[in-house]
């Protein structure tokens, strides 16, 4: 046999001394080649089935070491994929801060423009009502006029001529 074991229970069982003169006590030489023999049966059982829990060990722990191996790959590619996500994240978050910034100094300067403007107007037309205001003054002064011109004019008029 390949285990290291030369003789077998049946070597055991199948041995026959040969008988002396003064030899051993026959029955008690076959009672104790059977208890020798079932013994080493049973260790030879023993033996077979240790080797059978130790393939099946070997095998169990190869296979929960690539599974630890799967884990550990998957671990890393995860850690890896949630700090590429979190890159893409932060870039996406100042590209968003930036737009903003632009986007508020784009309004601020539209704001201003507009205020620019406003008050441009404002001005204008407070010109232009002071404008209009001094106008009105000049045509209100001339119908004045008018009106005491035709007041003394008519009143010469209405004096009765000396006779």
């Amino acid at each position: 046999m390949s285990d290291g074991i030369k003789v077998t229970p049946l070597d055991i069982q199948q041995k026959r001394f040969h008988i002396g003169f003064r030899g051993y006590d026959r029955t008690e030489v076959e009672m104790f080649l059977d208890l020798v023999r079932d013994e080493m049966e049973s260790l030879v059982r023993e033996v077979a089935d240790l080797r059978e829990f130790r393939q099946a060990y070997d095998r169990r722990l190869r296979e929960l070491v690539e599974k630890e191996e799967n884990v550990k790959n998957t671990m890393l590619m995860t850690q890896k994929l949630i700090e590429e996500l979190k890159d893409g994240a932060r870039k996406e978050a100042d590209l968003i801060v930036k737009d903003a910034g632009i986007r508020s100094e784009q309004a601020v300067g539209n704001a201003q423009q507009e205020k620019f403007k406003l008050e441009s107007d404002i001005q204008e037309l407070r010109r232009r009502k002071h404008q209009f205001l001094q106008d009105m003054k000049k045509v209100m002064q001339m119908h004045l006029e008018m009106v005491n011109f035709e007041e003394a004019g008519s009143g010469a008029k209405e004096e009765p001529a000396p006779e």
